[in-house]
């Protein structure tokens, strides 16, 4: 029994489908001296062109469709990290640490005076 943590998604083709159909389309298209009776009613050509083609765009999209998710490439600038830890009382000002809700200051206004 398989493990249903590792379930495969079922995509529609792989790329063992790809490369069969850009095979047999190849064969097809320049391997095969076809019979006047038989390129009467199909162009092997023409068809096996077609088959070449159906397999290079299923190889493409199995490669487009299963590519890891995200960018990967995208990296802090070393501004950004100077700038956090050069700021000494971000502690104070830090309105996620515990007890915060509790402690109010009274802000200078114009009032004041």
């Amino acid at each position: 029994m398989r493990n249903p943590s590792r379930r495969r998604r079922f995509d529609g083709g792989s790329i063992g489908t790809a490369v069969v159909l850009m095979a047999v389309g190849a064969v097809l298209a320049f391997g095969v001296d076809a019979p006047a009776v038989v390129a009467e009613y199909v162009d092997l050509l023409d068809l096996g062109l077609i088959l070449v083609w159906a397999g290079i765009l299923i190889l493409v999209m199995q490669v487009v469709m299963n590519r890891r998710p995200g960018g990967g490439r995208t990296r802090r600038s070393p501004a950004y990290d100077e700038d956090v830890t050069s700021d000494h009382d971000w502690h104070d000002r830090d309105v996620h640490r515990p007890g915060y809700a509790g402690e109010t200051q009274r802000l200078p206004t114009i009032r004041d005076r």
